[in-house]
């Protein structure tokens, strides 16, 4: 990761934490970096949106949903991609961004499925970032929940909240429900950057977008 996106990442973080808001203003250093890169690697700069009504595609179990980042090939979508952060409240906020990052996947697949992204011959490439906060809470391990009836997913025993959003990253790759993730962590009081995951870096992140901009134009 070179230093320009590291410092975007810590801005981000940065705005979040000091202006108490999850707003989506917050993210705008991360996005604007990754449009950057985008264009770079071969994507035309008026075809990747972020702020108008080409970012907002159909759903199939609702009506739409707003992506961060759309680009276009023509009329042909070639990526959407989702942008989101986790700085506090993390017993209260890991299976919501689980939620959403499956329930976001699972309708635009099905839109696709069902030929509402047209003229696509080709699926998009849909990317999910996660930038997590490194606290005492997030960092430290947790006791493995009682389910009653059932046992969880050893893989989850005494896992911190960080490890389990690796854990999340890694099985929505893994299982293709995206095709680009990348997992950063963040620690304010020391200003570092981490990629906790070989396979989640901001590198293979870019490469796989450029990969299928490459596939699109061919």
């Amino acid at each position: 990761m070179r230093d320009s996106v590291r410092q975007a990442v810590l801005d981000c973080v940065h705005y979040a934490v000091h202006k108490n808001t999850q707003s989506g203003r917050h993210i705008v250093p991360l996005q604007t970096t990754l449009i950057a890169d985008m264009v770079r690697c071969g994507y035309e700069a008026e075809s990747v949106c972020s702020d108008s009504g080409n970012v907002t595609l159909p759903g199939w179990f609702r009506p739409s949903k707003k992506w961060d980042i759309t680009a276009f090939y023509g009329e042909t979508l070639v990526a959407a991609i989702e942008l989101k952060s986790i700085n506090s409240s993390f017993g209260n906020n890991a299976n919501n961004r689980a939620e959403e990052a499956l329930g976001s996947a699972v309708d635009v697949d099905y839109a696709t499925k069902n030929h509402l992204l047209e003229p696509n011959s080709l699926p998009p490439s849909y990317g999910y970032v996660l930038v997590i906060r490194k606290t005492d809470e997030s960092s430290q391990p947790r006791k493995g929940a009682s389910l009653g009836r059932y046992e969880q997913d050893q893989a989850f025993d005494g896992a911190s909240y960080i490890d389990r959003f690796v854990l999340l990253g890694k099985r929505l790759l893994r299982e293709r429900i995206y095709q680009a993730v990348w997992v950063v962590v963040v620690d304010l009081e020391n200003e570092t950057v981490e990629e906790p995951d070989p396979q989640m870096t901001y590198d293979k992140f870019i490469a796989h977008l450029k990969s299928w901009i490459d596939i699109m134009k061919a």
